[in-house]
């Protein structure tokens, strides 16, 4: 999916379809290799990767005036 797809004006956008849409527009490769060169990669594995972590906070401020939730 491409992020000119994306409706901003749509209450509901899937997280999935978000971190894709960041992903096209920045590569995961190219988020490991940027938190490789700040020193910033885990130590260990973890249930929530750093390259993940960093495509979340990117959708949080894109986002910021949504609200987040968690399914139950």
């Amino acid at each position: 999916m491409q992020l000119k797809e994306f409706d901003l004006i749509s209450p509901i956008i899937e997280s999935v379809d978000v971190f894709q849409a960041i992903e096209t527009v920045i590569p995961t490769e190219v988020i490991k290799e940027t938190l490789k060169e700040t020193n910033s990669l885990e130590e260990r594995q973890r249930k929530l990767p750093s390259e993940l972590v960093v495509c979340l906070v990117i959708a949080m401020n894109l986002w910021s005036k949504d609200s987040m939730w968690t399914w139950a």
